[in-house]
């Protein structure tokens, strides 16, 4: 059994997944992940029929699939019964499941409410989240109990229970849960550093930093409330007059909708037309059968400096990419948000490198006008790369250019590991 290879399927980040992935690489379990696009991905009658209300994780197995990351997490733990993650006899895995459920009821929740308006994924509540705070301070109340005088929640080694609780709190120890809260846990402390340091934690979630002080929620802008509307004084009743008959009349009809402004580039194509047509060069790069060499001569050929531009985008944040599917996910997750500029845009995103050492997310792309601001706008995750406009007349552009969208590496002396075209 332990030869056989089980797909997860599950978007990059995704902390429910840590539990179930810390599981496989402390059994040795064949656990294959495919980059997946949330959005994308969970669309296809495939994954419909596999997840019934279409959420991930999912794991496919020679006899079947499964849902619910509780029980994929169990199912892959029980796969080296060596190991005990899920406990060492009846009762210790009666425990593992009281765990289990207790952190994704008391842990979990609580969590994600205090944590989501801080990401942008709920509009900020000071009184949910207060309540949320304190929640997650009681759950965790509950687990330092249990840990007194012991080194794991279950029996006296690693389980399932201790597992999914420190995979819960990667997340909010790293962003929320602050030097003077945690402070209250000690025991709780200590077991999550400790199990952040093995191996088989650290090749999921990476090297984490706990936060010396709460990462704090940006201000929101609220509605203001409608004034109240003074009562008109009532007036005097007139004796009625017999109605006329309403005649149908070009007021009468509802006002039409406002207009959507066009998009600026819409705009620019208009006032400022360019020579260069995006999709012809579309057609031609797709179209390419050899080595792209008669497309890119095609591309310089016809390339209007005046109305485009040319553009590098290299990811803040490379020292935090461990994982080669999370990695995928965070450039497929790009080029799904930059829809709306896609009749303008064009390019290739790559990761090079080696996974688990040093992975760097690079981008090359033409965009109309002489900015990178569209896409900044359209898309926020373009915030978090720094970007540098490259001169057309360089012969050193033209390598790069040429590398980066025309060849399968190495990139810049490293390994290309995936990417996707923008087109």
């Amino acid at each position: 059994m332990m030869s056989e290879t089980y797909t997860l399927r599950v978007d990059g980040g995704n902390f429910r997944a840590f539990k179930i992935l810390v599981a496989a690489g402390t059994n040795g379990v064949n656990l294959n992940v495919p980059a997946f696009i949330a959005g994308v991905d969970d669309q296809t009658d495939d994954f419909k029929n596999k997840s019934p209300m279409g959420r991930v994780p999912i794991l496919e197995t020679p006899n079947g699939t499964l849902f619910e990351s509780n029980a994929i997490a169990k199912f892959i733990g029980g796969l080296n019964p060596a190991q005990n993650l899920n406990g060492a006899n009846f009762f210790e895995e009666a425990q593992v499941s009281q765990w289990l459920d207790f952190c994704a009821k008391e842990i979990d929740f609580p969590a994600c409410v205090w944590m989501y308006p801080t990401f942008g994924y709920m509009a900020p509540n000071p009184t949910a989240s207060a309540k949320a705070k304190a929640d997650l301070a009681a759950a965790l109340g509950v687990v330092e109990k249990a840990l007194t005088g012991k080194e794991y929640l279950v029996g006296s080694a690693l389980t399932l229970a201790d597992i999914a609780i420190v995979c819960s709190l990667v997340y909010p120890f790293k962003f929320v849960c602050d030097a003077a809260f945690r402070g209250k846990f000690p025991s709780v402390v200590s077991l999550f550093e400790k199990c952040i340091a093995t191996p088989a934690f650290a090749d999921v979630v990476g090297k984490v930093t706990l936060c010396e002080d709460e990462l704090e929620v940006g201000v929101a802008q609220v509605a203001a409330p409608k004034a109240k509307q003074e009562k008109k004084p009532k007036q005097e009743k007139k004796p009625k007059q017999e109605k006329k008959p309403k005649q149908e009349t070009e007021a009468d009809e509802p006002p039409p909708a406002p207009k959507k402004p066009d998009h600026p580039f819409k705009i620019m194509d208009r006032e400022n037309k360019s020579p260069f047509s995006m999709d012809a060069w579309k057609v031609q790069y797709s179209n390419e059968k050899g080595d792209y060499t008669e497309s890119m001569k095609y591309f310089w050929d016809n390339y209007d400096p005046a109305g485009w531009s040319l553009w590098r985008g290299d990811y803040k944040w490379n020292e935090e990419n461990e994982k080669l599917f999370m990695t995928s996910n965070l450039v497929g997750g790009f080029i799904q948000r930059t829809e709306e500029i896609r009749k303008w845009f064009f390019g290739v995103m790559t990761i090079r490198g080696e996974e688990g050492k040093s992975m760097k997310i690079t981008a090359y792309f033409l965009i109309r006008g002489d900015s990178i601001k569209p896409l900044t706008d359209c898309n926020d995750d373009a915030l978090q790369y720094n970007w540098t406009k490259l001169d057309h007349t360089s012969e050193e552009t033209k390598k790069m250019l040429y590398m980066y969208w025309c060849s399968d590496g190495p990139l810049e002396g490293e390994e290309y590991l995936d990417g996707a075209v923008y087109k």
